[in-house]
């Protein structure tokens, strides 16, 4: 079994073709793959806000005119019915 180590970098469509040159020709191989993004390549992301879009549409509501209501004041409405 021959270890062959390489790099190569995705096309746009996210892609990677490998040429790998074994000197054998007609010759059936078994391939096996790991593949594994380049770390020091790799740009750092900021972590995700989940509360980001519940923010967003709360504001919005707030600017079509509407507001999420106190949903305290309105189980005390209902109770009081």
């Amino acid at each position: 079994m021959n270890v062959i180590q390489t790099s190569g970098t995705t096309a746009s469509d996210g892609t990677l073709t490998l040429t790998l040159p074994l000197g054998k020709p007609m010759t059936r191989f078994e391939i096996a793959v790991v593949a594994q993004p380049d770390l020091a390549s790799v740009t750092p992301t900021a972590p995700v806000d989940p509360w980001a879009a519940i923010d967003a549409f709360r504001d919005r509501l707030a600017a079509s005119g509407r507001d999420f209501g106190d949903s305290v004041q309105d189980i005390r409405e209902d109770r009081d019915r």
